[in-house]
Order: C-alpha cells, then structure tokens, then sequence
C-alpha cells in the first residue's frame, strides 16, 4: 500500500517525464454545433462554411474553449491513475492558443508532469504540461498547464508508467463513442 506522501514522492521524482500522446480525436462539425448550443458561442466562423470560406483559415474553425475543454479526456489516458478514488479539475495556467483547430481536424493531447504536491484534505495536486497537437498544423493548437487535484485510494499502489490509461473518462454506457447526439 502507498499513501499521499509517498504517491507524492513518487510524481515529484517523476517530474519533467513525458508521458506519451492520446490517440487521435476527430473534431467533427456535430461537436462544434453541440458546444456551440451549449455554450451560446454561435460565432459563424465556427458553424458555417459559407463565412468561414471567407475568413483567415478557409473553413469553419473549432472554439479555442472547445479544444481546452478536451484537456481532461485527451490526457486522462496517459496516467495511471489506478491509486485515486477523486480526480477534480483545479486549475489553468499559461493557456495559449498557437495554431486553429480546423473542424474535420483530429487533436491529440501529450503531457509531461510538471509537479506535484500534498495538499489539505488529502488530496494530491499534480501538474501536468499539456500540448493538444492538431493534424493540420506544424505547431501546436493548444498549450496549458492543466492541475488536477486527486484523493488517495485506501488501497492505493504506487502508479506505474506501464499502467497508463487503465482508467479512462469513456462516455457512458447508454452513449458509445462516435454516437450520434
């Protein structure tokens, strides 16, 4: 068994390890139009192709909040995280926006671990450096630092790099990847 600390321990001498790349994720026009809705953000240079033939990139671009938003599922299979019991979003820093996300595009996530350190209530912090990397574009779509507060497991074991994606944010059951809304 592995408690806070010693998990803690073992991510800071961690720290500055790539973690490898996510599989890649088409960005279709459905999840643009779906984000678009719920977040009112109907801008047309997202959602038609008409406007977006005449703006800078040619074709509708995806929302740079979108591509943030992805962070937690492109990366959440990178890490084993088969000590936690809780992972919580915590935190953005140096988010930048270099290069537009192209609907039809595929993203994929890499992570380096950043850091990482006991904090109250039994949780860990760790900060993971994130790059999403786009299939139309030489440079990166997104980079942030994304952390993540997480709780310890009772039973937990030491993380292995091995063991990474052992836990994944799949969709639910009643809604299998690539499913029509």
């Amino acid at each position: 068994m592995a408690d806070l600390t010693e998990i803690a321990a073992w991510f800071a001498g961690h720290e500055g390890t790539r973690l490898g790349h996510s599989d890649w994720l088409e960005v279709t026009p459905d999840d643009v139009r779906a984000f678009a809705d719920v977040t009112r953000d109907w801008q047309r240079i997202h959602l038609d192709a008409e406007v977006a033939a005449a703006g800078p990139y040619g074709v509708p671009v995806a929302h740079g909040f979108y591509v943030l938003g992805l962070i937690p599922y492109l990366t959440s299979g990178l890490l084993d995280l088969r000590w936690t019991t809780l992972g919580l979003n915590y935190r953005l820093d140096r988010v930048r926006f270099h290069a537009p996300v192209l609907v039809g595009d595929k993203v994929r996530g890499t992570a380096t671990i950043g850091g990482s350190r006991v904090r109250p209530r039994g949780f860990l912090e760790l900060v993971l450096q994130v790059t999403v990397e786009t299939s139309s574009a030489d440079r990166p779509a997104c980079t942030a630092d994304h952390t993540r507060l997480y709780q310890v497991a009772a039973d937990a074991e030491l993380p292995d790099l091995a063991h990474a994606g052992t836990v994944r944010l799949d969709p639910p059951p009643d809604r299998p990847a690539g499913s029509d809304r």
